[in-house]
Formats: structure tokens, C-alpha cells, sequence
């Protein structure tokens, strides 16, 4: 009887450990794609700001032609 809740108790901890490293796996994949998202989104916005800056310039250049 003694052994067989040993060998429940031992199969038990190797479910919680491969369970465990599961989760740091997933973890691990979950920070990369984080990063990886925002990297994405630093460089959309900058491309943004970019696009923004050059209709500001064309919206001021309208602006001066109209009133010449």
C-alpha cells in the first residue's frame, strides 16, 4: 500500500514538473512575441510620424501657395 502512494506521489511531481517547464516555455514565447509586437508597433509609429510630419509640410506648403 505504502508503494503504491509512493508511485502516485512520484508520477504526481513528474506531472508538476513537466507542467512546470511547460509554463516557462510558454512564458518564454509569450516575452519574445511581446517584444516582437513592440518592435512592430515602435516602427509603425514611427512610419506614422513620418507621414503625419510630410502632410503637415504639404498641408503648410497649400497653405503658402494659396496665399501668394
Amino acid at each position: 500500500m505504502l508503494q503504491a502512494e509512493l508511485a502516485q506521489l512520484e508520477e504526481r511531481v513528474q506531472r508538476l514538473i513537466a507542467a512546470f517547464h511547460q509554463l516557462r516555455l510558454e512564458r518564454k514565447r509569450a516575452l519574445q512575441e511581446r517584444d516582437r509586437l513592440q518592435a512592430l508597433n515602435d516602427d509603425l509609429r514611427k512610419h506614422i510620424e513620418s507621414v503625419v510630419e510630410r502632410l503637415r509640410m504639404l498641408e503648410g506648403s497649400e497653405t503658402e501657395d494659396s496665399a501668394s
